[in-house]
Parts: structure tokens; C-alpha cells; sequence
């Protein structure tokens, strides 16, 4: 290891500083360009390429070494580019590597130099994006320091060796509206980042895109370039083969995501949000990793989806419902309530994972029509307390936990038969006085509470809360 940190390795301070690249070509400058031999015969100049053996370690300077390694490592060249390039085995360069690798992470001779390959993050992200989005990245995480990664755009995770640098913070530059499989590059960076670590990045969503565009700001044309871009950038590419087409003509830049899925998606993949910002018609996204991703495979996109709700016993069933809320939306329950609690309605409140048409599907109970297959499955009544998420089911009171696990969930619930509010302590009073009604009376209740219901909705214009 001594060898390998020789006096040559001893820098100036202010040429430590400087650009990594303006270093390594600095570096490259150094080394003497290999030369061509000529072999005459017969007055006739045939030129050859010199034949050398394999170099040794030992045959390279400290600052060769370092130049050598360098290149794999940030992904300008391959492995066995490098090695013929260099004249030496994979042998040498693996040892070339780990002897650079360990050195990097466990000398402080090198802590001058991380700082050098980072010092430029500041530049890059104001440059890039811009003053206020670096001060709202920095609120989270010191992104100028050297464990942060700042990936520029038309760039990857995978242009960075896993052991070149020990990474606390990732910063993706471009939208993640610009990637081709958005979940496998969130789960990269979970993969590269420690338990705690910052994941900070942006997205367009619809709405902002209409608002930028020209053409949707002429009142004739606002509503054709409004469904034309939904449909183009929105709807195409969750078409199961449509999307073929699109993802090759497109290459997967510029679709379109709603708030919803670009957070739910960040949930799915292992981290919680902190916070979101937008800035210039742009969400800033700032995320800390808590678990590992959940590698969902077959997200939901149609209008026909299932939701995981606690049924008879405990037991998780899926129950069926027409979409009134965008995909990836079941994954931020949890933040939904933590950032704005329950409405009077029992149901989260400033919801926006509903889409537009959603609050007019849920007044009328339209969106609850495929109930009627877990009803024929025998998961679901047509009367009883309403299927909640083990989330809403953990927040009821004990007493209303231990009725519920006696019966099985119902397609009408009881404050609809009772003629109650839809609040969230008249819903669940609603629901002890039925279940209390439906232990003594275990034959006739449903019966008697499925007419009621009739009634309140068909003459007293009983609604959805």
C-alpha cells in the first residue's frame, strides 16, 4: 500500500481542487504517447504496431495507477478496453482497483480528493436547475459534501462504480419523467443508498405541462390539446400494446405522471417522503430511505383494480372497485393522513389521489358496482360495515374491531340504512349499532337494514359521504 501511495501521489492543494475531469486530463497529459516502429525491406516502409509484453504493476508510477483505474471506474471505458489499452492483464487491473479502492475510502491522504470529485455539486445543480431548487435540496441533506451523488442528466446510476464512493445522498438532475422504467431506477438508488440515506429528484405533471403549453392556452384549442396530450403522454403508455410503440418511438422521455403516482411509486420503492416543492411549474421531491423496495410487478393501471381490505376473521381479501383514484395511490395512505388527517367524511381529507371524475363515481356508489364479484365470492354481504384498509381498521376503536371480525365486511353500509351523516363518528356508531343488532338478531338485520337503505337512497336522496 505504501508503494502504491509514493511521493508521486503528492498533489498541489489547488490542482486537488480543480475539475475531476480537468484533472484527469491533466493526468493524461503527463504520460508519454506510445510510439510506432518501421521495418525496412526492400525500400519499402511497412509500418507496425509495437509488440509489448504484458506490463507489470510495478512498470506504472503512482499517478499511472491512479489514471488507469479512474478510467473503468467512472465507465468511459471498459474493463478490456482499458487492459488492452494499457498493455496489462485483468489480473493487474483488479489489483490495480482494490489497491485504489482501499485506499480511497480508508486513507485520509484521499479526503482532499473525494472532496474534489464532489466539490462541484453546488455548481451543478444551480447550473442545471437553479438556486432555489439547490436551497430546497439542501434543507435535507449537505448535497455539496463528498458521499453526495449528483447524477447529471442523460446520465445513470449504473456510470458509477458501487465501491468508488461511499454515497449517503443521491440528486437526479433530470425529471423523472424522462426515464424508461422509473421503479427500477428508484430502486438502484434505494439499493446504493445506506438505511437513512437522502434521495432528492423532480417531476412534471399534467397539469403543469398544459399550463406551459401555447397551444392550450387558446380557448378553441384548450380542451382538444389538453386530451390530445393526456392521451399521447398519459394514457399510451399503460396500454398494454400500445406502449410497445410508444416506449420505442419516444424512448420513454417526456410521458406524463400525475403527483400521485410519482410519490406512490417513490413509497412502492422503499422511502418516505419528506417533503415536495414546486418550483417553476417543477415538483422537487425529497426522499429518506426506510426499507427495501416492495417490487410491485403487476402495478394496477385500468379502471377496474382490487384493494386490500381486512374481511371476516382478520383475513386479507381484495375487493373490487372502479378506479377513482390514480395508480400508486394505495401506497400513500399512510402520508395522505400523516400530511392532512381525516376529513368528517371518515375518508382523508385535501385527498389528491382522487381523480377528476372520481368525487362523481363515489357520490352515486358507482365505483362500489364490483363489489357484486366479492359478494358472489362470498367475501362481501350486501349490508355491513364497509371494507377498510388495515391502516382505517387499526385506527377504530377496540370494541368496533371485535364486532367487525365476527361478520364479514358489506356492499351498503349502516349509516346509509340509519339515515346518519357521513362523519367519521356517526359512521362508526352506525356500524356498533348494527353489528350489536346483528348478534342478536343474526337473521332478519341485513334484511331489514338493505330496505331502509332502499328507501333513504331512492326518496331522501341519500348520498356517498
Amino acid at each position: 500500500m505504501k508503494e502504491f501511495l509514493d511521493d508521486n501521489l503528492v498533489l498541489e492543494r489547488s490542482f486537488i481542487h480543480q475539475d475531476f475531469s480537468f484533472m484527469k486530463d491533466e493526468i493524461t497529459d503527463r504520460l508519454l504517447k506510445p510510439t510506432t516502429q518501421v521495418k525496412k525491406k526492400k525500400n519499402i516502409f511497412i509500418e507496425l504496431p509495437i509488440r509489448r509484453k504484458t506490463k507489470k504493476i510495478t512498470d506504472f508510477s503512482s499517478l499511472e495507477r491512479i489514471r488507469i483505474v479512474v478510467d473503468g471506474m467512472i465507465g468511459e471505458l471498459s474493463k478490456e478496453e482499458i487492459c488492452k489499452k494499457e498493455q496489462i492483464s485483468e489480473e493487474v487491473y483488479n489489483e490495480l482497483k482494490k489497491d485504489f479502492v482501499e485506499a480511497f475510502n480508508d486513507f485520509s491522504e484521499f479526503k482532499e480528493l473525494q472532496e474534489a470529485l464532489s466539490a462541484h455539486n453546488k455548481d451543478l445543480i444551480i447550473k442545471c436547475l437553479g438556486d432555489e431548487q439547490f436551497d430546497f435540496f439542501q434543507r435535507f441533506a449537505d448535497v455539496t459534501s463528498y458521499d453526495s451523488l449528483v447524477v447529471p442528466k442523460e446520465k445513470s446510476l449504473f456510470n458509477y462504480n458501487k465501491e468508488f464512493v461511499k454515497i449517503s445522498n443521491i440528486v437526479l438532475l433530470d425529471k423523472i419523467n424522462n426515464f424508461r422504467q422509473i421503479n427500477k431506477k428508484f430502486e438502484e438508488a434505494n439499493e446504493r443508498l445506506p438505511m437513512g440515506g437522502f434521495f432528492m429528484g423532480s417531476f412534471e405533471t399534467f397539469n403543469c405541462r398544459v399550463r406551459k403549453n401555447v397551444f392550450c392556452r387558446v380557448p378553441v384549442l384548450k380542451q382538444l390539446c389538453s386530451a390530445t396530450t393526456f392521451f399521447l403522454h398519459r394514457v399510451c403508455p399503460k396500454l398494454p400494446y400500445i406502449k410497445k410503440a410508444y416506449f420505442s418511438i419516444t424512448k420513454g422521455r417526456n410521458r406524463l405522471l400525475s403527483k400521485a403516482e410519482a410519490l406512490g411509486r417513490l413509497v412502492s420503492c422503499g422511502f418516505d417522503i419528506l417533503d415536495y416543492k414546486v418550483i417553476d411549474g417543477i415538483h422537487y421531491f425529497a426522499a429518506i430511505k426506510i426499507k427495501e423496495p416492495s417490487y410491485d410487478m403487476n402495478p394496477s393501471y385500468g379502471p377496474l383494480f382490487k384493494m386490500k381490505r381486512v374481511g371476516k376473521n382478520g383475513k386479507i381479501i381484495g375487493v373490487y372497485k372502479f378506479r377513482t383514484m390514480h395508480p400508486y395511490s394505495e401506497y400513500l395512505q399512510d402520508y395522505i393522513l400523516k400530511l392532512n388527517g381525516y376529513a368528517e367524511s371518515g375518508k382523508p381529507a385535501n385527498d389528491f389521489r382522487l381523480v377528476p371524475w372520481g368525487k362523481f363515481l363515489r357520490r352515486y356508489w358507482l365505483d362500489e358496482l364490483p363489489q357484486l364479484i366479492n359478494v358472489f365470492k362470498g367475501e362481501l354481504k350486501l349490508v355491513g360495515s364497509r371494507p377498510v384498509s388495515q391502516r382505517y381498521f387499526e385506527d377504530i376503536p377496540k370494541d368496533i374491531q371485535e364486532l367487525r371480525l365476527k361478520h364479514k365486511p358489506g356492499c351498503i353500509p349502516p349509516y346509509v340504512a340509519l339515515n346518519r351523516k357521513g362523519s367519521v363518528n356517526s359512521v362508526l356508531e352506525s356500524e356498533r349499532e348494527y353489528l350489536l343488532e346483528k348478534n342478536k338478531n343474526p337473521y332478519f338485520t341485513d334484511t331489514k337494514y338493505f330496505f331502509k337503505a332502499i328507501i333513504n337512497i331512492l326518496f331522501k336522496g341519500k348520498r356517498s359521504a
